[in-house]
Formats: structure tokens, C-alpha cells, sequence
């Protein structure tokens, strides 16, 4: 603004000089239609990029310039000192809450942008593939021989997957994505011989049976929603529509089950009010809009590596090509990030927790794909009880709404969630996935003054937040049957058997790795779990193949994050480690686990930089 001031400063004196020397064009008398016009111009091409707030202070320098040279006669050189010591008190606070912000951004969030245009997709061959870690040519041989050996036995194994997976994989995107399990620099070798799809015929207790008869022992826990055990939800399935067959399809109308419904998610979430939708990502949809809307505040919290559902308005890193402007990414558990709430609580309308982010702090979910080697970081963070508490007294203070994303943690935790685990009170709370009873569902749960669809002064301003199928009568039905299943006391003492169940089953399969020598750990939080790789090695990711050879199914993460159920019992769990163990045997047979010869850091340096030069080159060539 004082730049501006200063030029429109130099351009009158240059204007007077020019009146009073004469122009070289002849248009001294148009010079106020070319200011006034290049001004509209200049307002109409920055309209909507630049903030109104900047028009605000280049309106106001003008009224003061004005002010102080009409009426308080000032000279110019007078105006734009005072102009530049009130920029310098409006820029401090500014500055400093930019700079707060930015020592607070979780720093992925800051450089991805940059690095996606930079990172390079590449593949490793078939010649370098066996050896890539530096190994002896003995090595490379049993480990060659294994993947063929493993590759013919799948294909007499699971013939009509195989099948049916090649069809869909031409007709569904999703599966295409999904089927890439590895390092990404394997894939292509790795595709050529082994394809991990599984096409389901039933599920049978904890074991899924697939089209070729093959029954494996399910820890995929179906992308979170299988809490109760897969019995169960046939169990609510059928029960709710016994309830539901009688009203069909018809929507707009809301009947007994949906108020019963109501009653017991208010007593779950302690929160008076309710709202419907399809899936656990618009019920976050809907808790940021109607917390933006409520507060009149632009901006929401996130915390670095958190999943709050695939809409691109709410992730800030991989996997969103739109990255959003109006979210703040910041770092989990970090005092700076508490300091960054109180300094820009008047722009702050909600912060986002997925208590998940526990299980792996600052990290995006962990998952085979992204196994470099022993790098995987997850476990149960210390302090993170203490931390929403701290969270919740400043969201509190600073009158910021605090929600809770208990998509995936509602009812796996606790029968009340992460509120119940945490022994924290969130302003708006988000259910998904097993909550449905085996269908698909999304809740949001709020005070009146947060879940308000309009503006109780002003007309026009309305808050939609609709959908069709919300409270559809069969899935209004399948949850009742869960909801009331949930209220039954063996249901709630069956939290506290799964746990020791699953503490006695991680404990003795980590002494039994480590009798056996084979280099890996567990570790859970609550009825989440995940595989540790205690030695270095490029080839971790290749264990979730021998597991699925063993009987075990995983979904695409791989060994990165997995599920028990409340259905498992204490020889399903004795079941599942003497799967592992053979699958360990196998890994180790074939070569595997062979500890790396070359430093596997140099040689991802030397991969992705090779691979960056070349694509740099191709794109020069191309252009050219």
C-alpha cells in the first residue's frame, strides 16, 4: 500500500511536470480518465484473486493521503512516512502469525506441492530387481526361484481370482490402484508374476472363503468397518430388514427406528442433536461446513498425517491434486500448534482429530507401498491422553469447535469411541463405517448452536447440507439392531476380553519371531495392529504375499495396518500365528530377509535421482 501510495505519489508530480512542460502525446487533458480507468481495470482483473481486505487497505491509504494532505496539510513525504509506520503496526502482528504458523505446519504439507512436480515415477527391471540391495548372486538366484515357485502355485491356487481379477481390473480404476501392494519401483516386476486380488464367495466366522474355495483369516477388518465380526453384521443384515422390507424405498420421512436411533446416539455421543448421510467422509463434510458456518470463521485445523475422509476440501497432502487454501495442517502434539489456535482463534473455526493419528504420530497411515525398508514408525504415542485434554482447554478458550473424526474409531476403541477411550468431550463428533450395521452410513452429532442449517437474523444465508439416502429405512433398521446390540452388557465386557486377548497374542508371537530369528516385531493400539521389520532390507513389503499364501488376508496396505474383531477368539488367534510363522519360514527360505550388502539410503538417492535426470531430459527432448 505505502508502494502504491509512493507511486501514485511520483505519477502526480510527473503528471504536473508533464502539464506544465507539455506531453509528447497531446492527452494531458485525458490523463483523469486513463488513472480512473486503469484503476477499474486493475481492480476487475484481481477481483476474487486478491483478498477484499487488501482492497480495504488500499481504500483506506487512499482516504488517509487524502486526509492528511487536503485537510491537515501535510507534505507528501510526511504522508508516506506515516503511512509506512501504520503498515509496520498492522504488518507485525501479521507477520507473526504467518511465521507461528508456518514453524507449526506439519512440513509435508509444505513442500508437497513442490515435491510431487519433482519425485519421479520409476521402475526397476528384471536384471537389477533380485540384486538391488547389493546382494551375492546366490541370493538373487533363490530369490528368483521363489517368486517363479510362488507364481505357479498361485496360478493353480487361485485360478478363477486370477480370472476374474484381469476382467475387472479393465473396467475398475480402483482395483488397477489397489493391486500395486509394493515399493513402487517393484511393481511392474513384481504384477508380471503375482496378483494378491481376492474375489469373495463368503465370510465363515473370521476367515473369508474366496471363488476358488481358498479360506484365509481375515485382518483386513474391511477398510475399519468390521468391529463386531463378520457373523454379526449378517445378524443385523437380516434383522433389519425384517424392519425395513415393509416401508421399501421410501425417503423424506422419518419413522420410530430413526427416533430410537437418535435417542441412543445422543447417549453415546452426549451430544442433543443428530444429522444423517451415506459415508463417513460427508459426515465430515458436513461438520466443517455447518462449524465454518455456525462460527462465520474461514479455516480449519488438521494434524500432519491425518485421514479425514478422500474429499479434496479436507487433504492437505498426497492423494489431493486441489490442495485447500482454507485448511491448516499442523503438527501433532507440538506446543507451537497450541500457540497457532490462540494467535488465529478469530480465523479458526473447528480443528479435526482422527485419535488414530496415535498409532502413528505425524505419519501418514502405514502401508507396504510406501516401505523403503526398516523405516516403518508406529505405535501407541505416550502423552497423547494428556494432549487432547490440553487441546480441548484451548479449544474451549479460544472458542474454536473441536471435532472429532470417529469414523474409524467410534466403537473399536471404546463402546463410546475415542471420547469414551480419552475421557475427552468433543463439540461435534463423526460416526461411519461398523456404526451402520453392516451397510453404509454417516452420522454427525452436535449442539444446537453448531448444527443450525440457517442464520437466525439473516434471511438469505442458509447452510445445505442434504442427501437422498440420508436416513434410508434399511440402514436406519440395520443400525438400530447394532445400536441395541452395543447397549447389551456382554457386548461392553467383550471390549475388555478382546484386549487381553490381543495383548497375550502380541506377546507371544514377538518372543516367538524372536526364538525363530526372524526380523519382526508387532505392536497394537487397542484392535489396531501393524507388522515392525527389526533389520534393514528392501524386500519387507514381499512378506504380505507370503502371508496371503499362508491363509491370511490383508487388505491393500499390506502388513501396514490391520484389524482384529470382537469375534476372534483364543484359537483363532493361536490359528493366526501358526500361519505367520510359516509365511516367516518362506520369507526367510527364499532370501528375503538376507540382510542388504549396499546401503539402501545411497541407492534410493542414486534411483530417484537417475530416474529425475531422465525424466528431465525426456521433458527437454519432448519440448524441443
Amino acid at each position: 500500500v505505502v508502494l502504491g501510495s509512493a507511486g501514485c505519489c511520483s505519477l502526480r508530480g510527473a503528471v504536473a511536470s508533464q502539464r506544465a512542460m507539455g506531453t509528447y502525446f497531446g492527452t494531458e487533458a485525458h490523463t483523469g480518465f486513463f488513472v480512473k480507468s486503469s484503476a477499474a481495470l486493475f481492480l476487475l482483473m484481481t477481483f476474487g484473486d486478491m483478498k477484499q481486505r487488501c482492497y480495504c487497505w488500499a481504500a483506506t491509504a487512499a482516504c488517509i493521503w487524502w486526509a492528511l494532505t487536503s485537510l491537515a496539510g501535510l507534505s507528501n513525504d510526511d504522508v508516506i512516512a506515516v503511512l509506512a509506520a501504520l503498515l509496520l503496526a498492522r504488518a507485525v502482528p501479521i507477520l507473526y502469525k504467518r511465521v507461528l504458523t508456518i514453524a507449526a505446519t506439519y512440513p509435508l504439507a509444505l513442500f508437497f506441492k513442490y515435491a510431487k512436480q519433482i519425485l519421479p515415477k520409476y521402475a526397476i527391471d528384471e536384471v537389477n530387481f533380485f540384486t538391488c540391495d547389493g546382494c551375492t548372486a546366490e541370493v538373487a538366484e533363490r530369490r528368483k526361484g521363489a517368486i517363479k515357485e510362488l507364481s505357479e502355485k498361485w496360478k493353480k491356487k487361485y485360478p478363477k481370482c486370477q480370472e476374474f481379477s484381469v476382467e475387472l481390473k479393465k473396467m475398475i480404476s480402483d482395483l488397477r490402484f489397489t493391486s500395486a501392494r509394493c515399493f513402487p519401483a517393484f511393481n511392474s516386476v513384481v504384477q508380471e508374476y503375482l496378483d494378491p486380488s481376492m474375489a469373495l464367495e463368503r465370510t465363515e466366522g473370521v476367515d473369508v472363503v474366496d471363488l476358488d474355495g481358498n479360506s484365509s483369516m481375515d485382518i483386513s477388518g474391511s477398510y475399519g468397518v468390521n468391529v463386531c465380526g463378520y457373523e454379526r453384521y449378517k445378524e443385523f443384515i437380516e434383522e433389519g430388514w425384517t424392519h425395513a422390507k415393509k416401508q421399501g424405498l421410501f425417503l423424506g420421512s422419518l419413522d420410530k427406528t430413526v427416533l430410537d436411533n437418535i435417542a441412543m446416539l445422543r447417549e453415546i455421543s452426549d451430544q442433543p442433536e443428530v444429522s444423517f448421510h451415506m459415508s463417513g467422509t460427508e459426515a465430515v463434510m458436513c461438520a466443517v461446513r455447518v462449524a465454518r458456518f455456525n462460527t462465520n470463521k474461514p479455516l480449519c485445523v488438521t494434524f500432519g498425517g491425518a485421514y479425514h475422509g478422500w474429499w479434496d476440501g479436507m487433504q492437505p497432502v498426497a492423494g489431493n491434486e486441489r490442495l485447500p487454501d482454507d485448511v491448516l495442517c499442523l503438527k501433532d502434539m507440538n506446543r507451537l500448534s497450541l500457540r497457532v489456535l490462540e494467535a488465529r482463534s478469530s480465523e479458526i473455526a473447528a480443528v479435526l482429530i482422527n485419535a488414530l493419528q496415535c498409532f502413528h504420530l505425524n505419519q501418514s497411515p502405514p502401508s507396504d507401498p510406501v516401505l523403503k525398508t526398516n523405516d516403518r514408525k508406529v505405535g501407541p504415542t505416550p502423552g497423547y491422553k494428556e494432549w487432547l485434554h490440553k487441546l480441548r482447554t484451548v479449544c474451549t478458550r479460544c472458542n474454536i469447535a473441536l471435532i472429532f473424526d470417529e469414523v474409524y474409531t467410534g466403537f473399536r476403541l471404546d463402546p463410546r469411541g475415542a471420547q469414551g477411550a480419552y475421557d475427552v468431550k468433543a463439540d461435534i463428533v463423526c460416526y461411519g463405517k461398523t456404526l451402520g450395521g453392516g451397510l453404509p452410513i454417516g452420522v454427525v452429532c452436535g449442539p444446537k448452536d453448531l448444527m443450525a442449517r440457517g442464520d437466525a437474523k439473516k434471511a438469505a444465508r442458509i447452510n445445505y447440507v442434504i442427501g437422498t439416502f440420508a436416513g434410508h429405512p434399511f440402514v436406519m433398521a440395520t443400525m438400530n439392531a447394532f445400536l441395541k446390540w452395543l447397549k447389551k452388557p456382554e457386548t461392553i465386557k467383550s471390549y475388555g476380553t478382546m484386549a487381553e486377548n490381543i495383548d497375550t497374542f502380541v506377546s507371544m508371537a514377538n518372543a516367538a519371531f524372536k526364538e525363530r530369528g526372524f526380523p519382526i516385531k508387532l505392536t497394537n493400539w487397542f484392535s489396531v495392529w501393524s507388522i515392525l521389520y527389526t533389520q534393514p532390507g528392501r524386500f519387507h513389503w514381499m512378506f504380505q504375499y507370503y502371508l496371503k499364501d499362508a491363509g491370511v488376508n490383508l487388505s491393500w496396505v499390506g502388513t501396514g495396518r490391520l484389524l482384529f474383531s470382537l469375534e476372534w477368539t483364543r484359537a483363532d488367534y493361536d490359528r493366526l500365528l501358526d500361519r505367520m510363522l510359516e509365511a516367516c519360514a518362506a520369507m526367510q527360505n527364499g532370501g528375503w530377509w538376507e540382510l542388504p550388502v549396499a546401503n539402501i539410503k545411497a541407492k534410493l538417492m542414486m534411483e530417484i535421482g537417475g530416474a529425475v535426470v531422465r525424466n528431465a531430459i525426456s521433458s527437454f527432448s519432448s519440448s524441443s
